[in-house]
């Protein structure tokens, strides 16, 4: 019964492990898009991803190499980090740029994730944006999907 509640209580201090993995699919759609200027609303309270520790093990390693692998996904990042609480959104950008957005977990009733990411086809052409905001439990995986690309989420108590 102590292991139990002594769980409970470190969950309820919100040390947690966030990984994000996120890729570019080529699946024929019919869908248009005429986004071509960013329509995130940056927060202010922004903090890089460089300012939290990372994990010494992860669990969405293995499917973001499988996804490397299969010609029909393309993986763009793969980013894994250790948050006291629900903290400030994280600031997520691709090495060349082309991905650009933030996650963030928030505690209310319950613990919400909010991503918002937008990935660009190329410069000066159109971008692809995923906002979203959901419920989640600890120790699940969570897709989030646009015709052009997708994001698994994972989110683990310490």
């Amino acid at each position: 019964m102590l292991g139990l509640v002594s769980h409970v209580a470190l969950a309820e201090g919100g040390a947690y492990q966030l990984e994000l993995m996120v890729f570019s699919q080529s699946i024929p759609t019919t869908e248009t898009f005429e986004q071509t200027v960013s329509q995130i609303n940056w927060p202010v309270d922004l903090t890089e991803l460089s300012a939290y520790n990372k994990p010494d093990n992860t669990t969405l390693s293995d499917g973001y190499t499988a996804l490397a692998k299969d010609s029909i996904y393309h993986p763009i990042i793969f980013v894994a980090w250790l948050q006291q609480g629900s903290s400030s959104p994280v600031h997520i950008q691709s090495v060349d740029g082309k991905l650009n957005g933030f996650v963030q977990l928030q505690q209310g009733q319950g613990l919400q994730l909010l991503v918002d990411l937008e990935l660009a086809s190329s410069p000066g052409e159109f971008i692809y944006r995923i906002s979203e905001k959901r419920p989640v439990k600890l120790n699940e995986s969570y897709y989030m999907d646009h015709p052009k690309f997708g994001v698994v989420v994972k989110i683990k108590s310490l």
